[in-house]
């Protein structure tokens, strides 16, 4: 899944997937645009789990006076089990 939010030239892009050992990561990117950005990786115990940092981080998002903008991604499946 990946969410993203921007305001002016400011961004904010959030990722979740799960990696090859099977782990739940979260991953944000920020920055602005034609600037170096910096990223974060948050490992998380479940799909739920993420979800709800998901959410958290789109109520902080929404109080800076970021929106979330359409993203079109095809994902795909893969079953790691």
């Amino acid at each position: 899944m990946v969410v993203r939010w921007q305001k002016n030239n400011d961004y904010l892009v959030v990722r979740i997937y799960r990696d090859l050992v099977g782990d739940w990561v979260v991953t944000q990117c920020w920055g602005s645009s034609g600037e170096p950005g910096a990223y974060s990786h948050t490992l998380v115990d479940s799909y739920s789990d993420a979800l709800e940092l998901l959410r958290e981080i789109g109520r902080e998002q929404r109080q800076r006076g970021f929106r979330r903008k359409q993203s079109r991604e095809e994902q795909l499946g893969f079953d790691f089990s």
